[in-house]
């Protein structure tokens, strides 16, 4: 099996967004607020979607291909990052995930997903040339092949090429949380999120290059 890695180009942003949809939908960090497996889809698919519209010309994003298929992305963000504005999420269509979502779950998960980075991003500046790594995805069919792992590689040689130092991410179950380990990365802060009584872990992880 032979695999090619590139940077994203905008038309293949959707295609892009429905291997995240992939591998994420079964996580409990998604399934807590959205426990139907349609509507999980539904969200998942248009708030990776626009919100990869959004951070376009604002992150670092890399995919890996097989057969000219996209089967992993990786997404991430230089120390100079700054968050794309309300305005900059409207014009990139964000209006249009509340229209597939329970707003008040949507607004909950998403307040959970900001509590889950903010180790990450108080770490990233506690220092110089720390690069945060937002989201990492392998379609499940291509998972266990050695994927994920080239392209953590690839993202630790562009960040490492670019002056960076290191690398911080935050696990969300047990399996990845191992699996950044197995590739170099050391957990400095765990915690569990509660949602309706359900919890799930959040491993923040950090990796010296």
């Amino acid at each position: 099996m032979k695999v090619s890695f590139a940077g994203i180009e905008r038309q293949e942003l959707r295609e892009a967004a429905d291997v995240c949809v992939r591998a994420y939908e079964n996580y409990e960090y998604v399934t807590n607020f959205f426990p139907d497996k349609e509507e999980s889809k539904r969200v998942l698919s248009s708030m990776i979607y626009h919100m990869g519209r959004a951070f376009f010309k604002k992150s670092h994003l890399f995919i890996a291909k097989v057969d000219g298929k996209i089967v992993g992305v990786a997404m991430f963000d230089n120390p100079e990052y700054k968050k794309p504005s309300t305005l900059q999420f409207i014009l990139h269509g964000w209006l249009n995930v509340y229209r597939v979502a329970d707003k008040k779950r949507l607004r909950e998960y998403l307040a959970m997903d900001e509590a889950a980075s903010k180790p990450c991003l108080d770490y990233q500046q506690s220092g110089h040339g720390i690069w945060y790594c937002t989201s990492v995805a392998v379609d499940p069919p291509y998972q266990g092949k050695g994927i994920g792992g080239q392209l953590m590689s690839l993202v630790g040689d562009y960040v490492r090429s670019r002056g960076g130092r290191q690398l911080v991410l935050f696990a969300n179950t047990e399996e990845s949380c191992r699996f950044f380990q197995k590739h170099g990365y050391e957990v400095f802060h765990e915690c569990e999120i509660v949602h309706d009584g359900k919890k799930v872990g959040s491993w923040s992880m950090k990796k010296t290059l």
